[in-house]
């Protein structure tokens, strides 16, 4: 009798956990649920009103209304601009009606380029939201980088406003700088700024939109006393690889036998009050961070320094492997330049830079969300199926050129088979993952 009353028991707590698992898959904001709310907020009066530049634009019925033109935007413009109006008029008006290059160019100067940013900040919120996001060791894995863009033409508005290289060159050039999510493989902010920005003031404004509980990976050119203090003022941790001439400590560290020491930085060189200053902040206090010998391959020794000061939790073996980690922004800005060729501009205007950058950093994080979709379903299959040498990702290339048209097809339609059937598409000619590589 007893055993039974055990046995039952055990079978309702189970009920009640597998209801609970229930409960939380519904309200987990699955991709598809994702693109309805994004969807849901283009065709908002709201959206147009607080992204227009006039309360008097697109109040008139034109060709390209508010809603058609950011879709055109977000289309993966690849051919002429002619041709491409005349091939997404065809989509949704079916070849009724034409637009020539002047009406779009009249039309975009409506529109901020910040109604990419806002779609995009919509995905990244709902995605963080009520979403299991891969993590490293609980913290969300970051990278922030800088690169340099070329704007190709020789407007001088793009001279005057962003610059240009002191190499002879008299093609304007931009400072771009991205913060990325490694693992989840998202852009979850950035810049586009004159080419004489330095990439740590980049990185300053990029701390606004993290929070405790990030981990950021950097390269050696972040170095600074002072922006240490600003991440740890602002609860962030971080890991960066240290130039050979930073301080004294590091370089003492570097010929000691030692593989880890904690340090404690009790005053800050006039370089880096200054950057303190710069930030209004005046009440420095002595912060520790650890400094981790790795060892390359190459017989080379590289120092980190970072937050993670628990030895035992984080001891030194891990960080080789984690800080190669920052290698997926690298790959993501190969994606940008190569793939969705983002230094190939639709317009000569500042306005329509900014509008085109924007635009792909949208279309980057859409095509992940929907690839994150598609290899779920991908991994499922595969462990119906015996087992494979190695676990398969998205083909980055093949599937963006698979959003192109289709993904106007899913932001104009309430039917579910247009994302299904991308989903598909993306699952074709998948790309191996090889662990280990260098």
């Amino acid at each position: 009798m007893e055993l039974a009353e055990r046995f039952h028991a055990r079978a309702s707590i189970l009920a009640r956990k597998h209801m609970l698992l229930l409960r939380m898959k519904k309200k987990r904001k699955n991709p598809r649920r994702i693109i309805k709310i994004i969807k849901r907020k283009l065709y908002s009066d709201r959206f147009m009103n607080n992204n227009r530049l006039s309360d008097k634009d697109f109040t008139r019925k034109r060709k390209l209304p508010f809603v058609s033109l950011v879709l055109f935007m977000i289309n993966i413009i690849k051919q002429t601009l002619q041709k491409e109006l005349t091939r997404f008029m065809e989509l949704i008006k079916n070849g009724k009606e034409n637009i020539t290059k002047s009406a779009f160019s009249q039309s975009r100067l409506k529109l901020k380029p910040e109604a990419f940013i806002e779609l995009n900040q919509t995905l990244m919120g709902e995605f963080y939201t009520d979403n299991i996001i891969k993590k490293w060791k609980g913290f969300r894995l970051l990278a922030i980088d800088g690169s340099k863009l070329i704007l190709s033409t020789h407007s001088k508005e793009l001279m005057d406003k962003y610059g240009t290289l002191s190499n002879g060159m008299i093609i304007p050039q931009a400072q771009i700088s991205t913060c990325y999510d490694v693992l989840n493989e998202y852009i979850i902010n950035a810049q586009l700024e004159n080419i004489q920005v330095n990439e740590l003031t980049q990185a300053v404004k990029h701390l606004d939109k993290l929070s405790k509980g990030d981990l950021i990976i950097f390269d050696r050119f972040y170095a600074a006393i002072w922006f240490y203090y600003l991440m740890i003022r602002k609860k962030l941790d971080f890991v960066n690889r240290v130039p050979k001439q930073f301080i004294k400590l590091a370089e003492e560290f570097r010929k000691s036998e030692e593989k880890s020491k904690i340090i404690e930085i009790n005053s800050v060189p006039q370089k880096s009050r200054r950057g303190l200053e710069r930030y209004d902040i005046t009440d420095f206090k002595p912060f520790k961070i650890r400094f981790i010998k790795v060892i390359l391959d190459t017989g080379e020794i590289e120092i980190l320094a970072t937050t993670l000061l628990n030895e035992e939790k984080y001891p030194v073996e891990i960080f080789k492997e984690l800080y190669f980690k920052r290698w997926g922004i690298e790959t993501n800005y190969n994606h940008l330049k190569s793939n969705l060729n983002i230094e190939e501009f639709t317009g000569l205007s500042e306005i329509a830079i900014r509008q085109d950058f924007f635009a792909n950093i949208f279309i980057n994080n859409l095509q992940t969300l929907i690839a994150s979709d598609s290899k779920d379903e991908m991994d499922l299959e595969a462990k119906s199926k015996k087992k494979c040498k190695y676990e398969y990702k998205i083909n980055k290339n093949l599937s963006l050129g698979y959003m192109k048209d289709r993904i106007i097809e899913i932001f104009m339609s309430d039917d579910s088979n247009y994302y299904d059937r991308l989903k598909e598409l993306f699952k074709i000619n998948p790309v191996p993952i090889r662990k280990g590589r260098k």
